[in-house]
């Protein structure tokens, strides 16, 4: 599920426009204004249990987040973040979850399991600074994130919330040039089992879009595993994840990103095999709110 969250960085399929003239990529946020952040997330897990039977459970995430830019200079930003609302769709013969945060908390016993791991985080200002490039320079979680139990499964955790701040993407400095490249390397830990991704990036030019001009970039990335979970033999295949990135030059700003996420993967617990498969697509979307 951590892969959800992940997502507040990457990346859709738009039509390449011709080439542009030398550009520098920057964040140019200032103090005072407000974003509107929307991550829709979803997802379809697969699985062919030992007997031969398959399973599969689809989930729709839908996470509102609202920035507000603080201290502002040339070389970093602040920004308080507070997540305003979580909706969560689960519907399988196994599970059945439907979360909205506005609305309660849930009847069925796993939907107040659910619930249980986003309230902590609802309405509370998480505190970060960001250098011009898009790295994290600071993060501060409040006491209450912070005591909480760590849970890496769950996207709004202490630890998972650390690790997608983290791996926020970083442009490089330069003056870029259609098809300039540079990689960036993630490392993730999801309860126990330890990844590693190679992200290729590479500057497609401008695009237009509702008549307005955004920097365009593709992402290629590639997942290995570097340990597999405490009793748990893991054998990982990447079979094609990608994106786009569409970022406002003129504002200074992400517009739009869309991570495509294809991975298969064979589980030996006990000597009991089982084959699951994860494909998902995570969408997220930038708004000046004020």
């Amino acid at each position: 599920m951590k892969s959800l969250v992940r997502a507040l960085i990457w990346l859709p399929l738009v039509v390449f426009v011709a080439s542009v003239q030398a550009q520098t990529i920057e964040w140019k946020l200032k103090k005072g204004q407000s974003f509107d952040v929307q991550t829709v997330n979803e997802m379809v897990t697969s699985m062919i249990l030992p007997d031969g039977a398959k399973q599969e459970l689809p989930m729709k995430q839908m996470i509102d987040v609202q920035w507000n830019v603080g201290a502002s200079d040339d070389k970093s930003f602040a920004i308080e973040q507070t997540v305003k609302r979580v909706r969560t769709s689960m519907k399988s013969p196994i599970i059945n979850v439907e979360y909205d945060s506005d609305q309660g908390d849930p009847t069925d016993p796993v939907g107040k399991q659910f619930a249980l791991g986003i309230k902590p985080v609802l309405g509370v200002p998480i505190s970060l600074k960001m250098g011009r490039l898009g790295n994290l320079i600071e993060l501060k979680l409040p006491p209450s994130l912070v005591e909480q139990k760590s849970n890496p499964a769950n996207p709004l955790s202490a630890e998972s919330l650390k690790s997608s701040f983290q791996q926020q993407i970083e442009f490089p400095k330069l003056n870029f040039s259609v098809g300039d490249t540079w990689e960036q390397t993630l490392k993730a830990n999801v309860n126990g089992m330890q990844t590693q991704s190679v992200l290729k990036f590479r500057f497609d030019g401008n695009t237009d879009r509702d008549g307005r001009k955004f920097s365009k970039f593709h992402v290629d990335a590639v997942t290995e595993l570097v340990q597999s979970p405490p009793g748990v033999e893991v054998t990982l295949k990447d079979t094609g994840s990608d994106g786009e990135i569409f970022f406002d030059a003129e504002l200074g700003c992400v517009f739009e990103s869309i991570q495509r996420q294809n991975l298969d993967m064979n589980l030996n617990v006990a000597g009991q095999k089982v084959n699951q498969s994860i494909q998902g697509t995570t969408t997220t979307t930038f708004r000046l709110a004020n």
